[in-house]
């Protein structure tokens, strides 16, 4: 029995429950919220009561749901996560590198990296990205740089990086993965904008199916559960034990999940591997295709391509800045993209990405190449590429004494906290690293008045 099923039956037995949640299945809830809402949201919100499952110990339906999961996406084990992938990338951290133990890092890691490296006391070694200069953009990882890294220090235990970036680029897996495991080196993927993949020929293929020992999906990013519903899969032949994973995931994760949550984790993936689901999805990537092509016509603009998720639109208008179109979709047509920088916009879809909406978008953009007073692009100063120097671990800079100082004061001081410049989302420097002058040059540009030391 699924979760869906567990919760219908549960329903429909209408029990008194002298149990948490304390609203009671709906037998109150607050005049704003359902009014806003209703009362029927609540009637499957229920804790681990009988006849349900246990989401840090499954054996019931949550265990059964998993395993289908697992199934589907071809895992040896699949977890499912309520605190986003998030969560799931600090359980693999935790479950992968002891305290003291070195973890390669590529620079353009996620913050939620950066709180593991805090909480499990590991020591990063940190590989910069490649970096696209015409799109202000970081791409993948160099194979021949990972090799060197990995050359220099053998006692390296695990490897995380991000593909695809935000951004949709996508990194040759195969052979980092055959890399890593000739050195006994655990390979772990950041694949949260990856969800859909496993449901298309026309998309890339997951990183488990490309030699990595876990990934982690954020199914709410592109699927069609609520927010925070997320998954982490466990790949067949796996370096990482996934009993040490739950372990992991039961110190991080609340013990009263949402089975709201679950169940709609649950009905997104069954969804999405149905066959209307897979047409529904193939509809996505050819209603995208084909907005390209009437924007190509009709406008100047160019769109991100090479190595690249098809589902995320990266575009630019010639002499037209991604923050100033930004501005004119969200002011004048209500759309709100992603994200921006000073080349594009990246505009998000996924699943609940219909034809309309792809068309509002294309005239969006067509009226705002006729009104948007043309001008030549300001290129950004590319951060500077600094050898980061370390004096502290994340985890030892946390729990270190602080101050707080005036940037110009702060170069030679060891950093408190972790500085990232969106766009593009990578760290600029990293709590326990060396203030240097390249880092105030950059702080300076974006506002930033004080940095804690």
């Amino acid at each position: 029995m699924n979760i869906i099923s567990a919760i219908r039956r549960l329903a429909s037995k209408n029990p008194t429950l002298f149990t948490t949640p304390g609203h009671g299945q709906g037998y109150f809830t607050t005049k704003s919220f359902g009014k806003l809402f209703g009362r029927r949201v609540f009637y499957g919100d229920f804790s681990e009561v009988e006849g349900m499952d246990n989401l840090q110990h499954p054996s019931g339906a949550i265990l059964y749901s998993m395993q289908r999961a697992a199934k589907i996406y071809g895992a040896q084990s699949t977890f499912y996560l309520v605190n986003g992938s998030s969560s799931g990338i600090i359980a693999l951290i935790l479950a992968t590198v002891k305290r003291g133990e070195k973890i390669l890092i590529a620079r353009n890691a996620h913050k939620s990296v950066i709180n593991a490296l805090i909480l499990s006391g590991a020591h990063p070694v940190w590989i910069e990205t490649d970096w696209d200069d015409k799109w202000n953009i970081p791409t993948g990882v160099n194979l021949q740089k990972v090799a060197e890294i990995l050359d220099k220090q053998p006692d390296i235990k695990a490897f995380l990086l991000t593909s695809p970036t935000y951004e949709g680029i996508v990194t040759d897996l195969k052979p980092i993965a055959d890399l890593c495991h000739q050195r006994g080196v655990v390979l772990l993927v950041d694949e949260a904008h990856g969800a859909l993949w496993n449901f298309s020929d026309c998309l890339p293929t997951s990183s488990i199916h490309c030699g990595a020992d876990a990934c982690v999906h954020s199914l709410h990013k592109t699927g069609s559960c609520l927010n925070q519903g997320a998954l982490l899969h466990i790949a067949q032949d796996s370096l990482i034990f996934s009993a040490q994973v739950q372990s992991a995931l039961n110190l991080i994760n609340t013990t009263s999940p949402s089975y709201l949550l679950l169940s709609s984790i649950e009905a997104s993936i069954e969804y999405l591997n149905s066959s209307r689901g897979r047409q529904r999805l193939e509809s996505l990537i050819t209603n995208i295709e084909q907005a390209k092509e009437y924007l190509s016509q009709r406008v100047e603009v160019e769109f991100l391509e090479s190595n690249h998720d098809p589902t995320k639109l990266f575009f630019g208008l010639k002499n037209i800045s991604g923050q100033d179109l930004s501005d004119f979709l969200e002011e004048k047509h209500n759309i709100e993209v992603e994200l921006n920088n000073n080349v594009g916009i990246l505009a998000l879809t996924g699943i609940g990405t219909g034809k309309d909406k792809l068309e509002k978008l294309a005239n969006a953009v067509i009226k705002a190449n006729k009104k948007l007073k043309a001008k030549p692009i300001q290129r950004e100063r590319p951060m500077p590429l600094l050898i980061p120097q370390v004096a502290l671990t994340p985890n030892e800079a946390f729990y270190a004494e602080h101050e707080r100082l005036p940037i110009e004061k702060a170069v030679g001081r060891i950093a408190g906290e972790t500085v990232i410049k969106y766009p593009p989302g990578i760290p600029l420097l990293i709590a326990g690293e060396i203030v240097q002058e390249g880092h105030l040059q950059v702080l300076k540009e974006q506002n930033e008045i004080k940095v804690v030391l």
